[in-house]
């Protein structure tokens, strides 16, 4: 993760697509722990990046695959950068923040109907009214950067970033908060609820793709334990 990561202007990316190549006798063998191991290395990737506030440049993805070319007792990780990626939908349901009733801000005053719906993915997302905030509100009653959505290690946390009117959880101004499914935040004049979601159906790519990756990141002589 660390040896590729890419730095810009105000963040720091790090690779969000993953593929970890088994020999097919291994895959065959730890076949029934893959969602499993599948979930518990995406869970440490994201702690890893919140931990240091680095980003996802899209939805985090790992995927174990059967390779004819590694060896048995080896595996090979391909770490990619992938703005496209598709989470699999056996990943389970996601964390997502929901804007809730009419976004103000429209042309000639109207407000319209809101159907926006960010999931949290990448560890840490700054929300305000900044078009390059991870979270983007067309809100002038939202600081520029507003607040943030920070995963630790007892769930998703909403923190203030020094904000002018203030963040409101359930309708209490807080400093930062852990939330809970169904929690309504007030940021600015925008309403938003944070709630799980079941995932979006998997986009089509080719079995066995490698996205942008010319030879693996890692290659490890020990296999997953089953034990």
């Amino acid at each position: 993760m660390e040896g590729a990561k890419t730095v810009s202007v105000g963040a720091v990316y790090v690779p969000n697509s993953y593929r970890i190549h088994l020999s097919q006798t291994d895959q065959e063998r730890f076949g029934g722990l893959i969602p499993t191991l599948r979930h518990e290395f995406a869970a440490l990737l994201r702690k890893n990046a919140a931990e240091r506030h680095w980003q996802f440049p899209g939805p985090l993805v790992v995927d174990f695959l059967g390779d004819p070319a590694v060896e048995s007792g080896r595996f090979e990780v391909f770490a990619a950068h992938d703005a496209d990626a598709v989470a699999p939908a056996d990943l389970g349901p996601r964390e997502v923040v929901r804007l809730l009733g009419d976004q103000p801000g429209s042309p000639a005053g109207k407000a319209t109907k809101a159907t926006k719906e960010w999931v949290l993915s990448s560890g840490r997302l700054v929300i305000g009214r900044l078009p390059s905030c991870d979270l983007s509100l067309n809100d002038q009653n939202a600081s520029r950067q507003h607040a943030e959505f920070v995963e630790r290690e007892d769930g998703w946390w909403i923190v203030d970033l020094d904000s002018t009117n203030g963040t409101f959880v359930n309708g209490s101004l807080v400093k930062e908060r852990r939330l809970n499914y169904g929690d309504r935040i007030q940021i600015g004049s925008s309403r938003l609820e944070f709630a799980q979601a079941e995932p979006a159906p998997e986009g089509s790519r080719a079995p066995g793709d490698r996205p942008g990756v010319a030879s693996p990141t890692e290659s490890v002589s020990k296999p997953p334990n089953a034990d």
